[in-house]
């Protein structure tokens, strides 16, 4: 946080209407120029429609996890340690998806066991390229 204090304000003839205590105090965030450059991302027509996708994609997702699974907030503390409990919620409600699409029939349970033995966990002895590493 950078906080800016006037210097000139007791001459000044419009401190009355500026501030209040004996000079003007502005607080600006260290990320302010961040937040302004999505900020203008966002008034621009390509990021409205990048924004609105969101509206349907993410957010009912991370609500989901949230209030249906009764996850307001973290149980841990740390930056690493959110991760790891936010990934493990991530792979909790996919594993979910994916149950039910088996259950429903429209994902077969073989092609997907077929799929995730070859190219997830790589038990085939063929060579496959993951994130550019040989498996």
């Amino acid at each position: 946080m950078i906080i800016y204090r006037g210097e000139s304000c007791k001459g000044c003839s419009v401190k009355r209407e500026c501030t209040r205590g004996p000079a003007r105090r502005i607080s600006r965030d260290t990320r302010e120029s961040l937040l302004e450059m999505m900020r203008q991302k966002l008034r621009g027509e390509e990021g409205r429609e990048i924004y609105k996708k969101r509206a349907y994609i993410v957010e009912p997702v991370i609500a989901h996890m949230k209030w249906n699974r009764r996850k307001p907030l973290m149980s841990l503390r740390g930056l690493d340690k959110i991760r790891g409990e936010f990934s493990l919620m991530c792979l909790a409600h996919n594993v979910k998806k994916i149950v039910k699409q088996v259950l429903e029939g429209s994902v077969p349970y073989f092609s997907f066991y077929e799929a995730s033995q070859s190219s997830v966990l790589g038990y085939r002895m063929e060579e496959r390229t993951l994130v550019g590493a040989q498996v």
